[in-house]
């Protein structure tokens, strides 16, 4: 019996032991994950398999292979959909619960692209569908209405989809719906007329409809009201147009996050609805064109982390925009972040630290305060702030010193105190105790760096910025130490020295260097090949020498103003990807390299006021996206460059100060995009090529001091941009243009002045055309008073002819009108007196005949300018001395009306010699051939002088006996 009892637990045991080894294989089976994480059995119904194969179809571009193991052929595992990237199974039963096939990022090129395909709603049991920042909007670009019928939805994530026109309504019936992200990617591509379908989803928590044109829905807080379990709001962009409605019970009492930046309420910012939300935890507010004093509710908002209130006002009033940061936030014991840039905040800056949360611990890490107003001193206790990481100061009033105390925020990693008006001097006490600071700058303040060569911080510093702060004279030697430098800036400080022996291996892994407007001498490191750079600004110094060969990943290069000579060799300067290249104002001599040629990508080419000559290489041409060519004030020679034909993109044109020649190509009204075109002082010669007026975009040309001959072109209305009409298309694509290159002179005011940069050319839309100094003839076309945007008209010295346009007044941009030394006749039109912007105006040397034109902007003009009028004798009237009733009114004496350089008075002298001598010879071929008439001649000359004779003698006698 025992021994029977024995066997029955032994097997009892072995039944045991085998239940147990078959429930731990299942288990092992169940959490085994399979490829793409899901599980390896059970397999995908066969009908998701089949939908999902009919979503592949309709993706017509997988670059990044995301559905290549979407298969239906292959071995068994391959054909399992679970076991597919982006497929997630249930575990118990097989269907597709999640789809999770979300992009990079907006334009990434391995983001699917195509249209999402009805086949979807085969998959009953999908619960989670991804598709964000893909390319699947379709040819319709709609947002399909049949995702609407997904019913066990519960997260739904479309952004960054471009998506346009209505959001569909039909996602109201999505009720399981926890999740919606339908963020656009562009502004108001997609829109909503109505929210109301909102209210079907009682149970969503995070909603996300940023960029989604709303500007119609002016009841949106009341929808939003009426989602209890919302949990995260995103509102950001949508042009709502106002957040002061009224609400009289708020229900979003789980609300943690509000994001409503970027849209226009234009009204107080203490009548919005949210500020009694004290379950807020994030709230970003950031440009929404909010005014007046912060709401006092703010300090009860106990929960908030993160606060961003930044660009905070109504750019249509100063006035209510300007605020004293009289918010009391002491009591925000778990703020993190506070963004308060570019609010207008005024006030003293210590009364501002006064007012931040001061619990203990304080939880506060960021802090930006740049761009306000405030004023006053650093506090010396503001280390007591020792969680900040981020402190942004910038671009304030705060005088003072720095505190040393600053230097005991140990967790500081960035330090921004640009643009105050800081004095004293910054020594290594101030980071004595800053071991984790990586950003500082201190720029464009009144500061002196003060810091032993030898001196290793504590931090390892990767951005440095100390432009404007006084380093010099010497190089500051402090800076070998920080070899993890990636930005510096340290132009315009004093620095009066050679660049150091270590200077290449301290910097090699600085990729961007600005060491502009100070004293470097010397000549640049020869191992400069070796480094990291790709910005290099160097211009403003007094380096000498030739330029090395320099590194080869340098893509804008600033050479500019400095006594460089010329190449090392041949060897081309950076690499081939080079964009920016300015060398003007150096001594460089010789040729163009023809190594520039293989600058394909090189947008910006400024090699002017040199000493090159010679043509510019044919090859220049290839690089086709070049939009900045300035070869000014050298010695360059040669015809029109043919190179320039290819520059299609070119929209700055500057040859002038050169010797080139020959007649101007009718290729260069191909030249479709050029904004500046300048040719003055060469010798260029012929007609000017009548398709100029293509240009449409042209807003600058100069054209004096050549040999340009022929009549002006006519079509001048094809001038788009020197008029007042919209030429939108000439600002789409515009390239900035650094404001570090050359600058352009003009003929203004009788005068040749530097106007700016061509940045400030474009910025301020300065028209302007000179053809003066020329030997132009013919009329001055009628139609270049459709020019109303043309702010200076130069035509002087050339051989015009007519009269000046009587409708001259419409150009009533124009500020200065230089028409002096041509051959213009006829009366000074009336319009004239229309022209109220005018400051400078030259009719000088003319044939202008009649009445001058009243008006008290003309007679201003006379006052600062008297001889406007000087060398038109035909004119009269007030203010000059001749009278119109007078017979020196006399319209047809045009021709006295010139001299020096004119032609009328030589011409008066040649006819009136002429005509002496004929007279005279005709008297003497009548005396000589008619005896008779030359007899009575000597008889009536005898006679006269008989009578003469009597009449002196007989005074003669009297006087005498007077006398006695």
């Amino acid at each position: 019996m025992v021994a029977t009892m024995h066997r029955l637990a032994a097997a009892m045991l072995v039944l045991l032991c085998c239940c147990c080894l078959f429930l731990a294989t299942q288990q092992q089976q169940q959490l085994q994950p399979a490829a793409g994480g899901n599980r390896a059995s059970p397999n995908c119904i066969p009908h998701e398999r089949d939908a999902l194969l009919a979503f592949k179809h309709e993706v017509t571009s997988d670059p990044g292979g995301v559905l290549s193991s979407w298969r239906r052929d292959g071995r068994h595992d391959e054909q399992d959909c679970c076991r597919w990237r982006g497929v997630r199974c249930s575990n118990r039963t097989g269907h597709v619960h999640e789809l999770r096939l979300a992009g990079g990022g907006s334009f990434l090129p391995e983001n699917l692209a195509g249209q999402i395909s009805p086949s979807l709603l085969a998959l009953d049991h999908l619960e989670h569908l991804d598709l964000s920042w893909n390319d699947l909007a379709g040819p319709t670009g709609r947002l399909p209405e049949f995702l609407g019928s997904l019913k066990n939805l519960k997260c739904l994530n479309l952004s960054g989809i471009p998506f346009y026109g209505g959001v569909p309504p039909q996602l109201g019936n999505l009720s399981r719906l926890q999740y919606l992200d339908l963020s656009n990617l562009y502004y108001g591509g997609m829109n909503s007329m109505d929210l109301s379908w909102l209210t079907h989803i009682p149970s969503i928590q995070y909603l996300y409809l940023d960029r989604v044109n709303l500007s119609t829905v002016a009841d949106w807080p009341r929808v939003m009201n009426m989602l209890p379990s919302l949990r995260a709001l995103h509102l950001s962009g949508c042009s709502l147009a106002s957040a002061n409605q009224s609400l009289p019970h708020l229900n979003l009492t789980n609300l943690e996050e509000l994001g409503a930046s970027l849209n226009s309420f234009h009204h107080p910012m203490v009548t919005s609805w949210f500020w009694n939300i004290t379950s807020l935890r994030f709230l970003y507010l950031s440009s929404t064109s909010m005014y007046g004093p912060f709401p006092d509710a703010l300090g009860e908002m106990t929960s908030l982390q993160v606060l961003d209130l930044s660009h905070f006002f109504d750019y249509h009033d100063d006035d209510k925009n300007m605020r004293s940061m009289t918010m009391d936030l002491k009591n925000l014991c778990n703020l993190e972040v506070l963004n308060l840039e570019c609010t207008l905040l005024y006030g003293d800056v210590a009364e501002l630290f006064r007012n931040l949360p001061r619990c203990s611990p304080n939880k506060l890490q960021e802090l930006d305060l740049n761009w306000n107003h405030l004023t006053g001193m650093l506090p010396r206790w503001i280390g007591q702030f020792m969680s900040l990481v981020v402190l942004n100061l910038g671009g304030n009033y705060i005088t003072g010193h720095v505190p040393y105390e600053i230097g005991k925020l140990s967790n500081l990693t960035h330090l921004d105190l640009k643009r105050n008006k800081l004095d004293g001097t910054i020594t290594e006490e101030h980071f004595a105790s800053a071991r984790s600071l990586q950003y500082i700058d201190l720029s464009y303040n009144a500061l002196k760096i003060e810091i032993s060569s030898d001196w290793q911080p504590p931090s390892t510093l990767e951005y440095v910025s100390f432009a404007s702060c006084q380093m010099g004279p010497l190089f500051p030697g402090w800076l070998q130490w920080n070899v993890n430098i990636t930005h510096l800036y340290i132009s315009s400080a004093g620095i009066a020295d050679r660049i150091p022996q270590w200077f290449t291996d301290a910097f090699s892994n600085v990729w961007f260097m600005d060491i502009s407007n100070n004293q470097l001498n010397g000549t640049l490191p020869a191992d400069m090949g070796s480094m990291s750079l790709q910005e290099l600004y160097l211009s403003s110094n007094k380096l000498t020498g030739q330029i090395p060969t320099l590194p080869p990943n340098l893509s804008f290069l600033d050479l500019s103003n400095n006594l460089l000579s010329g190449l090392t060799g041949h060897s081309a300067v950076g690499s081939a990807n080079l964009e920016l290249l300015s060398l003007f104002s150096n001594r460089l001599t010789g040729h163009i390299p023809e190594s520039f040629c293989k600058y394909q990508q090189l947008f910006k080419l400024d090699l002017s006021n040199n000493f090159l000559e010679g043509e510019p290489p044919l090859c220049l041409g290839v690089t086709e996206y070049m939009g900045f060519v300035a070869l000014s004030n050298n010695s360059l020679s040669g015809k029109f460059p043919s190179f320039l034909q290819k520059l299609t993109n070119v929209q700055f044109l500057d040859l002038s100060w050169n010797k080139f020649s020959g007649r101007l190509p009718m290729w260069i009204g191909s030249l479709t995009s050029l904004k500046v075109i300048g040719l003055s002082h060469n010798k260029f010669f012929g007609s000017i090529p009548m398709n100029i007026t293509n240009l449409s975009c042209l807003q600058y040309m100069d054209l004096n001091n050549n040999k340009i001959s022929g009549s002006l072109p006519i079509y001048l209305s094809n001038l788009k941009f020197m008029t007042n009409t919209s030429m939108m298309g000439c600002f789409e694509g515009m390239t900035i243009i650094d404001s570090r290159l050359n600058s352009l002179s003009t003929v203004w005011k009788g005068q040749e002045l530097n106007y700016g940069s061509f940045q400030r050319i474009l910025e301020t839309r300065m028209t302007s055309i000179d053809l003066s100094s020329n030997d132009l003839t013919g009329e001055i076309p009628k139609e270049i008073v459709v020019l109303d945007a043309l702010v200076n008209l130069n035509l002087s010295r050339n051989h015009l002819t007519g009269v000046i346009p009587k409708k001259i007044g419409e150009m009533q941009s124009l500020q200065s009108l230089d028409l002096s030394r041509n051959m213009l006749s006829g009366e000074i039109p009336a319009t004239v007196s229309n022209l109220t912007f005018l400051s400078y105006l030259e009719l000088s040397y003319n044939d202008l005949t009649g009445r001058i034109p009243s008006g008290v902007q003309l007679d201003t003009l006379y006052a600062e300018y008297p001889s406007m009028y000087i060398g038109n004798i035909g004119l009269c009237g007030h203010p000059l001395q001749n009278n119109c009733s007078s017979e020196r009114h006399a319209p047809k004496q045009g021709g006295l009306g010139r001299t020096e350089e004119g032609y009328g008075i030589p011409f008066f002298y040649l006819g009136l010699g002429c005509g002496f001598v004929v007279g005279t010879w005709i008297a003497f071929g009548v005396l000589l051939f008619k005896r008779n008439w030359r007899i009575a001649c000597f008889r009536l000359s005898d006679k006269l002088y008989d009578k003469v004779y009597v009449l002196v003698a007989t005074w003669a006698r009297a006087r005498q006996t007077q006398t006695d």
